[in-house]
């Protein structure tokens, strides 16, 4: 890949700008009004963060109509439950983003449902046939995906790619999802907790290539999801242990008031259990990044019953 040029000057300050007073947070709790570009990580520990990929499942107009589903769903549900208990994001294709996010803000603006985009280029704005920069998102998704392990293995995304990502996306104002995973099925906590470790610190000097530091990412309000690689898309999932162990890792090298969501196969079920679950170093999930179950309505909706009640303790 040829050199990428460092931020100017004007995007690094912007970058920072956050972690020098309060912290705000473009990503809206249910229920709520449209934030602002930083993010404040008190406020996230007492959320729990959903996030529908819908990868190149669906048409634009079948995307459409499954955010009107889901809002419709939400909106029955917020009528019997406290409105400040989870995020919840949709991730569209790029085609369908503008659809629906427009949909949203149009038709159901009060539910406060934020939109995603699944991923934005390691390059800036000029002739780079194909690429998304991250500054044509502002105003359209609230936070983009990065380092999907999708993209890594189909696209060879190593880590300085998704490292220069992080940064295009936190200097546009958007909230970076880092995700972050491992393909050890038979590994141990202490070598899972080392391949996590240094996939971050590698796209972390990525990051810091582009003049965006830990600070500023932090500040941006990063999310990390955990992916057991081994397990998307297998319908097999990592159990809760495994999960609250590799949270407990991350959060060891990046930052304890971290934000962490379990990226592999889930459902309702499931999705109680992971959210549930506690390791002695402080690994806990505070949401999930949904695949497959996100593309029906129900069954999203469920999960995201399942979350609420977990939020809330019952």
């Amino acid at each position: 890949m040829r050199r990428l040029r460092p931020l100017p000057k004007s995007l690094r300050s912007r970058a920072r700008r956050c972690s020098a007073g309060s912290q705000r947070s473009s990503v809206r709790a249910l229920g709520s009004r449209r934030g602002s570009l930083c993010h404040d990580q008190r406020m996230t520990q007492q959320r729990r963060i959903i996030v529908a990929n819908w990868k190149a499942n669906l048409p634009p107009g079948e995307e459409v109509a499954l955010a009107g589903e889901i809002a419709t769903g939400l909106a029955a549900q917020l009528a019997t439950t406290a409105p400040h208990v989870i995020e919840v994001l949709l991730a569209p294709s790029h085609v369908g983003l503008v659809a629906v996010t427009s949909l949203l803000r149009r038709e159901h603006p009060a539910i406060g449902i934020g939109t995603a985009a699944q991923d934005a280029s390691a390059t800036e704005v000029g002739a780079h046939t194909g690429e998304s920069p991250a500054t044509h998102l502002v105003g359209i998704a609230d936070a983009v995906i990065v380092g999907h392990s999708e993209r890594r293995r189909e696209r060879g995304e190593s880590d300085a790619i998704v490292g220069a990502k992080l940064a295009r996306i936190v200097a546009a104002g958007l909230r970076p999802i880092l995700c972050l995973g491992d393909d050890l099925i038979d590994g141990g906590e202490r070598e899972r907790a080392a391949a996590l470790s240094n996939q971050w610190i590698a796209a972390l000097a990525g990051a810091a290539g582009l003049g965006v530091d830990r600070t500023a990412l932090l500040a941006a309000g990063l999310v990390v999801a955990y992916e057991p690689v081994w397990a998307i898309g297998s319908g097999r999932p990592a159990t809760p242990a495994i999960a609250s162990a590799a949270a407990a890792a991350i959060r060891a090298s990046v930052g304890s008031d971290l934000p962490i969501l379990y990226g592999g196969s889930v459902d309702a079920d499931g999705a109680a259990a992971f959210l549930a679950s506690r390791h002695d170093d402080g690994g806990r999930i505070d949401g999930l990044l949904v695949g497959g179950a996100s593309l029906s309505a129900s069954r999203f909706l469920g999960i995201i019953v399942a979350t609420r009640s977990a939020a809330s303790g019952r």
